[in-house]
């Protein structure tokens, strides 16, 4: 397992106050096809919809979102390309002011990513966000239990604070069927309650269905 060279972007998306979930959804695709025509779309490699969807375990922490998006650009300098056009970047802007709750870079963090298992890029996701202030306490406890899983494991760890959200590391569960996620969610949930000391290190989880939106990998 290497450290991959293409930064990541994952944001959780949160609906503006006008949509219900699933009209959402629609909202949210159509903000992702005005960004895909955006000249400055070559510097993306892969650019991912993640679902929310119902099946965690009741018990479970959560993160109350409508999705997760997942950006990987093709290489650095890419992403400073990416983000240097202004007129893009007022295009989308403007268009997040109608699709989102509040601002993208909110919710954003910049990522590396450890791919510890591969897995295929569609079916579902399950996302675990540690907050803030995580320490090695409760990522040990947790380790065995990911290394252990039947499903797709990617490790991302923090490169830098896109904007107010502060978040370590976002570990990505994948597997072609729900039931095994459903299973892991279910033994992070008896984790977590045996925690009350470091609850509030807990990660929060997010189930999701994937769609692959652009992918040139």
């Amino acid at each position: 397992m290497t450290a991959s060279e293409r930064p990541k972007l994952i944001y959780v998306a949160m609906r503006h106050p006008r949509y219900s979930h699933e009209t959402f959804i629609k909202r949210w695709r159509q903000h992702a096809a005005l960004g895909m025509r955006q000249p400055r779309w070559r510097n993306v490699a892969r650019y991912l919809h993640c679902d929310r969807i119902d099946g965690l375990s009741a018990s479970v922490p959560t993160t109350d979102c409508d999705g997760v998006a997942v950006v990987v650009y093709r290489s650095e300098t890419a992403r400073q390309a990416h983000i240097a056009d202004e007129s893009a970047r007022r295009t989308m802007k403007q268009d997040e002011l109608d699709t989102f709750a509040q601002p993208v870079a909110n919710m954003a963090v910049l990522l590396i990513e450890h791919v510890e298992r591969p897995a295929p890029l569609d079916g579902f996701r399950m996302f675990m966000f540690w907050p803030a202030g995580s320490t090695d306490h409760p990522l040990a406890r947790y380790a065995e239990l990911l290394q252990r899983a039947d499903v797709g494991w990617t490790r991302n760890e923090a490169a830098d604070r896109v904007g107010a959200w502060d978040c370590p590391r976002v570990d990505e569960l994948s597997s072609a069927t729900i039931e095994p996620l459903r299973a892991l969610s279910s033994r992070i949930a008896q984790l977590a309650g045996h925690a009350d000391a470091f609850q509030r290190e807990e990660p929060r989880l997010v189930l999701t269905r994937t769609v692959v939106l652009h992918d040139v990998t």
